[in-house]
């Protein structure tokens, strides 16, 4: 009698009972042709439950009865070895499950699709290479090959590695990036070598592009946030661009950003890491200063930009934008695209912030003037930068934009551009293209000018990273513009803009970054932010007080949360004890029972008792 075979088997779920390896006796029947990796079915409560085989072992560890596997759903190994060791890790790290991660990982099945693939031979591995990069690239639009410049310079990059035998994953923050990079790479590579993860495409072809990541050789996928979790070899190498744009945010559990993932996988599996931006995030910049990451292909640059102290079309941005129409089309880039909401000085401009925390101030319910982390009640403000008294809220948005500028320019077409719009340029007439950062189309040959107009809303929005966005906003938008064209930033004359003008990015980056340090606030320190009842909330606050390094900065009403009744945790802590939080952590999460559950205001269906973020942009 032959010696039995044991699986280790995940469930796609994001049940806590079921987060964990469960063991099941592979049958004879089955042994030549499972491997680690397979869909499988296994008998389950009463049930057939489909999961992923992960480890395959001679001896049970389990010493009771052991059930055996069903059926192979199929021979494709989809959960690679090495992608189930960056979920784990991940999962460690955020206190949520491996099965809910699985979603991200592994598409859907097409059967279609699965029967016809005929996995090849494993492709051989490269030159070690664990470098990691951080790279500033130029912002200005490449009038030689017609894209923005951060094309030419992520193509050039992919290239090198190609031709180094190494497989690339290159990460990007939406459709419209995905689309420029896409349309460089299919006329530098071969279309086989090229996988386009574009998460708008049906199953099937989703599907499709995943199989084609298990095929041997060298191979480029383009994709969003996702792609992070590629099945390519784990010593592919990994280019980001833009980490500090929001869509790289993942808004479900892990509530990680593509950067975080990156990272935990190039530590994991070494291979070349690149962060390519025009401007820089206060992590990564972190990560420079620590010697963890190096700087390489620092392009310096002088952009023309002009600063203007007044508010809203004054005379610098109308000469400008006429100046501009006379060789081109204008982009003029809004900060808000309704009425922007925050509070900051009316004498400064800087964002306003909490006598006791230095959270964020906002307007509650009641009308006061109250800290968003802490809840406390700022009911006389001084401005910590200037001792100004008075705050200010609001500023004009797109649709006003178009119409004040429809007057000033009767004659010009005058295009509004949003997320749900495209927009095709004109050969023949120049235009003012208004929209708000992120969204900027392209045109032939770039912008011959760039207006970036009430730039003190976008530094004084209650985040954190106010000051970095507005900045990476703006250098975004001067990426589409031409290298002898003219910008205006209307609306500031703080070190911010200053940096701005003269090309001093790294340099205010990291003025930032010290400031940072200084209040205790991320990247220097980590923020936990742990939404649900009072009740729990209080419960946790008693737990993690004990945590040497950690502070609660509070618990206050969370007005932005889904569910009825919320409240919100804010604690800060060091990176030191990062691993025993999350032990903290999960073990309050067993505390919780049903009656705990919450309900979501709008769909009334019952929510986790406590959702767990890190470093959640939307808090800080």
């Amino acid at each position: 009698m032959a010696s039995e075979v044991y699986a280790r088997v995940v469930f796609q779920s994001p049940l806590p009972a079921l987060d964990r390896e469960f063991e099941y006796v592979v049958p004879e029947t089955l042994v030549a042709e499972l491997a680690v990796g397979c869909r499988i079915k296994v008998p389950f409560a009463g049930q057939t439950k489909e999961g992923f085989v992960v480890a395959l072992a001679a001896e049970a560890a389990f010493q009771g009865k052991v059930n055996a596997i069903s059926e192979l759903v199929s021979k494709v190994p989809v959960l690679q070895s090495h992608v189930y060791q960056l979920l784990k890790a991940v999962a460690n790290r955020q206190c949520c499950s491996v099965g809910e991660l699985l979603d991200n990982a592994v598409p859907k099945r097409s059967v279609k699709i699965d029967k016809a693939f005929v996995l090849p031979n494993p492709a051989p591995m490269a030159k070690p290479n664990d470098s990691k990069l951080a790279t500033l690239v130029r912002p200005f639009f490449d009038a030689t090959t017609g894209y923005p410049s951060f094309v030419t310079k992520l193509g050039q990059i992919v290239a090198q590695h190609l031709e180094e035998g190494r497989s690339v994953i290159v990460c990007v923050p939406d459709f419209r990036d995905l689309k420029r990079v896409e349309s460089l790479l299919q006329e530098q590579l071969a279309p086989e070598t090229l996988i386009v993860q574009d998460s708008t495409e049906l199953g099937s072809k989703r599907y499709e592009a995943f199989l084609a990541q298990l095929s041997g050789g060298p191979r480029v996928v383009l994709g969003t946030r996702t792609a992070i979790y590629s099945p390519l070899p784990g010593d592919a190498a990994i280019i980001i661009w833009d980490d500090g744009d929001q869509s790289h945010q993942d808004q479900q559990s892990p509530y990680l950003t593509t950067r975080e993932i990156a990272l935990i996988r190039q530590s994991l599996f070494g291979g070349p890491l690149h962060f390519l931006s025009h401007s820089r995030t206060t992590e990564v910049q972190r990560l420079v200063e620590i010697g963890y990451v190096q700087e390489d292909f620092i392009e310096p640059w002088r952009p023309k930009v002009i600063l203007s102290e007044g508010r809203g079309l004054d005379a610098t941005s109308f000469k400008i934008i006429k100046e501009g129409l006379e060789t081109g089309s204008v982009l003029f880039q809004v900060g808000s695209p309704g009425v922007a909401r925050s509070l900051f000085c009316d004498q400064c401009s800087e964002r306003s912030q909490c006598s006791n925390c230095n959270g964020p101030l906002w307007v509650n319910a009641k009308g006061q003037i109250a800290c968003r982390w802490c809840g406390q009640l700022n009911l006389d403000f001084t401005c910590k930068d200037c001792g100004g008294k008075k705050l200010r809220q609001g500023g004009a948005g797109v649709t006003r934009w178009v119409q004040q500028l429809g007057k000033s320019f009767p004659g010009i077409p005058i295009r509004e551009v949003t997320a749900e719009t495209s927009y095709v340029p004109s050969s023949t007439k120049p235009a003012i293209i208004v929209c708000t950062a992120g969204i900027e189309p392209e045109v032939d040959s770039g912008y011959s000018a760039v207006i970036l107009i009430d730039c003190a809303t976008q530094l004084g929005r209650d985040t954190l990273r106010a000051p970095e966005d507005a900045l990476r906003a703006w250098l975004n938008a001067l990426s589409f513009m031409q290298a002898n064209g003219k910008a205006v930033a209307v609306g500031v004359s703080d070190e911010v803009s200053k940096a701005l003008s003269l090309g001093q990015v790294i340099e205010t980056v990291s003025d930032i970054l010290q400031d940072r340090e200084e209040l205790g606030f991320p990247p220097a320190r980590r923020v936990l932010s742990v939404t649900g009842s009072l009740d729990s909330l209080n419960k946790l606050g008693e737990r993690l007080r004990e945590v040497e390094g950690l502070r609660v900065l509070g618990i206050a009403e969370a007005k932005t949360s889904t569910a009825v009744g919320d409240y919100r945790l804010i604690a800060s802590f060091q990176y030191a004890v990062g691993a025993q939080v999350a032990d903290e952590l999960r073990s309050f999460q067993l505390t919780l029972n049903s009656k705990d559950t919450r309900t979501n205001i709008k769909s009334g269906r019952a929510l986790r008792p406590v959702t767990i973020k890190f470093d959640d942009p939307r808090v800080l």
